[in-house]
């Protein structure tokens, strides 16, 4: 015993001896936390020539996005009984993500992936349906080409009309050239896009309410009603991004992609990345994977001015002048921004409109008039075809922003109150375990150009990744003070 004891303080001591050997070195910047808005941007800046150390506090990539294994899951929700392949299938085949985002397929992540070739690290399928829910309990796929138009049961005759000439029209306008903005069948108008609020443009297509509801919030990805006020241009472009996603790729039934296997692949693809331009990549293990330091060892250092010096691991320092990292690493740089409050469902069948189409995996939005809340609702359904379940078994997630008080409830408590429509939807879905989660979203308090320590967002409800790359960006443009331009950045190898 005694000698096993000894050999273990060794290795740990040799662990120590392999950080000081990293952070002996000087680095353009160290990151901490291997979430996926910390692998990206510690990718970005690698392929940007900067020399980054990237190290986590846990034993594992992906910190609160990690993707767990079935025993994982049930292990964070501590569960009384382990999972059983007599209810749940092959238990090997569960990947769970814990912050699922699709990805539009013509967005600016995809555009980074294929760029740095990340995309050659992993392999990527599209999602089969989008779809909106309308109060009532019925859902509805996203109907935006003329011909869907014209099928939907959620449009009246006028109103299939007017849809069709809408979303031709919207696909016919070019951003930079004003002669594409003219507008009518007979008299043609030239829209002042650029200048006419969104209430003044949907007022002139003379759209019924629930349409302009959907086309803000499932196609725009609007979260709330602050389309009114914005520019008219900007809800085209987001409206033309939804449609170009849908045909960016060769089968694509909806404007998203997954990874197979899970978002959990993403990180990991980044960290190759990173690698392949000198980054270092470091994990609290050692070669048992036990922990090198504890909770309280990681401490960002500063200089005299109060900016950033150093990342202090035990007794050594890793010297830099940019810190860049999750909210978990800065509590005292970072304020509460509301809750999130999510379902964690593992189906045994999928919801009906997915039967009905033929569809594995799915987004349903639920506009928060609908729901009969302030904010949106948001359900991401997952399957076998994406390889995070096994065959006939579904992955489902949903989630809002908290928006009652939650001092002694219950996670379960606060999602029944918070989730209600869209657990209405999972009970027809034959749940075999639901697992009740709330977090608290954090916000940096500074952006960090003045002590350099950049802190990113905590992840949002939302079932896409575009606000999270939108929160990418803006910290690279914070950074590198300049905005990200992939012609100017190196790829994989």
């Amino acid at each position: 015993e005694r000698a096993r004891e000894d050999a273990k303080q060794q290795q740990q001591e040799d662990s120590m001896d392999d950080w000081r050997t990293a952070f002996a070195e000087e680095w353009d910047a160290v990151v901490l936390g291997t979430g996926m808005k910390e692998c990206l941007l510690s990718g970005l800046l690698s392929c940007a020539g900067k020399k980054v150390l990237h190290l986590d506090r846990n034993n594992y990539y992906g910190g609160a996005s990690a993707s767990l294994d079935i025993h994982q899951l049930f292990e964070k929700f501590q569960c009384s009984q382990p999972p059983s392949e007599a209810e749940l299938g092959k238990l090997r085949d569960y990947a769970v993500d814990m912050v699922p985002k699709f990805i539009m397929a013509g967005g600016q992540l995809v555009k980074v992936l294929i760029h740095t070739k990340v995309a050659d690290y992993m392999e990527f399928k599209p999602v089969d349906g989008s779809y909106v829910y309308r109060s009532g309990g019925k859902v509805h796929k996203v109907p935006l080409t003329p011909k869907e138009a014209m099928k939907s049961s959620m449009l009246s005759i006028q109103e299939k009309a007017r849809m069709s000439q809408f979303t031709l029209w919207v696909a016919s306008v070019k951003k930079d050239e004003p002669k594409t903005w003219k507008a009518g069948t007979i008299s043609k108008t030239t829209l002042p896009l650029d200048s006419m609020t969104g209430a003044e443009f949907f007022k002139y297509w003379r759209l019924e309410a629930g349409t302009v509801e959907f086309l803000t919030h499932v196609c725009a990805l609007y979260r709330d009603d602050s389309y009114l006020k914005r520019p008219a241009l900007e809800i085209v472009t987001k409206m033309q991004l939804y449609l170009d996603s849908r045909t960016r790729f060769a089968g694509m039934t909806s404007p998203y992609l997954y990874p197979l296997y899970g978002l959990g692949e993403l990180p990991q693809a980044f960290a190759r990345l990173a690698a392949v331009h000198g980054g270092t990549y470091m994990l609290n293990r050692d070669l048992d994977g036990e922990p090198v330091f504890g909770p309280g060892d990681l401490t960002v250092e500063y200089a005299e001015d109060g900016t950033a010096a150093g990342v202090r691991v035990k007794d050594v320092v890793a010297r830099t002048k940019i810190v860049i990292g999750d909210p978990s690493y800065f509590p005292g740089k970072t304020s509460k921004r509301g809750s999130v409050v999510r379902a964690i469902a593992l189906l045994g069948d999928r919801l009906p409109e997915m039967e009905r189409d033929g569809a594995t995996s799915c987004q349903v939005i639920f506009p928060a008039s609908q729901a009969g809340r302030s904010n949106d609702l948001y359900l991401f359904c997952c399957s076998a075809a994406h390889k995070v379940a096994p065959a006939s078994k579904y992955v489902a997630f949903l989630s809002t922003n908290v928006e009652g008080p939650c001092d002694g409830m219950t996670a379960e408590q606060v999602a029944h109150r918070e989730l209600g429509a869209g657990l209405a939807i999972l009970m027809q879905c034959s749940p075999i375990r639901v697992f009740y989660d709330v977090y608290d979203m954090m916000v940096p308090l500074q952006p960090g150009t003045t002590d350099k320590v950049y802190i990113s967002e905590s992840f949002d409800p939302t079932s896409h990744f575009e606000t999270a790359i939108n929160d990418v960006l803006s910290m690279y443009q914070r950074i590198m003070g300049a905005p990200l331009k992939l012609d100017e950045i190196r790829g994989g190898e």
